[in-house]
């Protein structure tokens, strides 16, 4: 059973006493993240904050951890030494060319 067959059968999600807060949480957080993806250009971003509902947690993740530019600019730093410490030597394939006549 999932969470929102439990409310159901509660009938809590008739109530508008809790409805009314949802939704302006939902709307707030998703108007937020949507607005910043937007001035970001980040048009992935914009179009999964857009058609996933996770009542406003995808959206907070978004907001204070992927769009901050410090820790993208970390995460890509630590990136990039971690590809740069994995050397890759290319040595010469020795070819023995025989004639054979």
């Amino acid at each position: 059973m999932n969470i929102f067959q439990y409310l159901t059968q509660l009938k809590v999600l008739e109530n508008p006493k809790v409805i009314f807060p949802m939704l302006v949480w939902i709307i707030f957080w998703k108007g937020t993240a949507l607005w910043k993806s937007a001035q970001r250009k980040e048009k992935i971003w914009f179009w999964l904050l857009m058609c996933l509902n996770t009542l406003g947690i995808l959206e907070i993740c978004y907001i204070f951890v992927f769009s901050n530019s410090n820790n993208v600019n970390t995460w890509k730093a630590k990136l990039m030494k971690k590809n740069n410490t994995e050397k890759t030597t290319i040595e010469p394939i020795e070819e023995n060319i025989t004639n054979q006549e």
